[in-house]
Order: structure tokens, then C-alpha cells, then sequence
């Protein structure tokens, strides 16, 4: 028994390639000027950049309110809060530099991290004043700051990072 393709599936599937092609390039005319975009932002998210992200353009970047949000060529996404403080960093499907996991959480949550063998697994994390959200390929987990308490996060889909 052969497979058919419909005709009508040809067409829309050309009509994707079309608008990812176009996607792509709209991205590589935002990305020419990143350097523009790394030099605008403030100089505390630009140290930050080139500490834990180094040799990463700025493809580009938003501000409203204060906060701003970042996203770096073919990287992670960063989101800063009115005080320059990152709230958010997503991997976007990639893992999160090691050394910010060291530097930038607190010392409880950094060593469960490390021993459960999951510092090179932490996609996403998100953090107010009280609590971190750190999203690993699989699960998420909350740590409270005050309470020093670590927790698995259920979710609805089963499937994270």
C-alpha cells in the first residue's frame, strides 16, 4: 500500500518553509546589530552579560517599566527587574552556565544542585524575593528563600525543560 501526500499538504508545507525562511532572515538582520544593542543597555546587565555569557552579541532587547529583557544571539533570554537584578534567565532549550549557578543562587540551592548531579541541567531559572523556580530537563524545583525549604514543583503536562 503506497503513502499520498495530498497536494494541499505540499502547499502549506511550502508556505512554512517560506515563513521560516523569512523568520530566519528578519533574525539575521536583528542580530547585525547587536553590538549596537549590547552597547544601549545599562552597564550592570552589559558586565553581566560578559561575565556568564561571553562572546554572546545581544540580538536584541526590550525595556518597559524599567524591566528589561534580553535575548542573546542563538542563547539564552534574560529578563532584569527596574534594579538591574535578573529575574529570569531561560536557556531557551540549552543549559545555563555553570559559573552563574555557582555565583548568582544561593549556596543551599547550589548544593543540592550539585549533589544530585544537575549543574549541567538547569534550563530556566526564575527568582523574586522569596522564591526560585529552576527549571531541569524533566522537573522543576522551588526553593524558599527564608525557609532554606526545597520542593518539587507538580505540573500539569509531565514534561519540562
Amino acid at each position: 500500500m503506497a503513502f499520498v501526500i495530498p497536494s494541499s499538504f505540499i502547499s502549506r508545507l511550502r508556505i512554512l518553509i517560506t515563513a521560516v525562511a523569512l523568520i530566519i532572515g528578519a533574525g539575521a538582520l536583528t542580530t547585525s546589530c547587536g553590538d549596537n544593542d549590547f552597547n544601549d543597555l545599562p552597564r550592570e546587565i552589559q558586565q553581566f552579560i560578559s561575565q556568564y555569557f561571553p562572546g554572546q552579541g545581544v540580538a536584541d532587547f526590550s525595556e518597559s517599566g524599567g524591566t528589561y529583557t534580553v535575548n542573546l544571539d542563538n542563547s539564552a533570554s534574560l529578563v532584569f527587574n527596574s534594579s538591574l537584578i535578573w529575574t529570569t534567565i531561560d536557556g531557551n532549550g540549552s543549559p545555563i552556565p555553570r559559573q552563574l549557578v555557582f555565583d548568582q543562587f544561593p549556596s543551599k540551592l547550589y548544593d543540592y544542585i550539585e549533589t544530585t548531579d544537575n549543574l549541567g541541567e538547569v534550563y530556566s531559572v526564575t527568582r523574586d524575593t522569596g522564591i526560585y523556580m529552576v527549571i531541569f530537563h524533566g522537573y522543576i524545583i522551588s526553593y524558599n528563600v527564608s525557609t532554606g525549604d526545597i520542593q518539587p514543583v507538580v505540573t500539569g503536562s509531565g514534561a519540562n525543560g
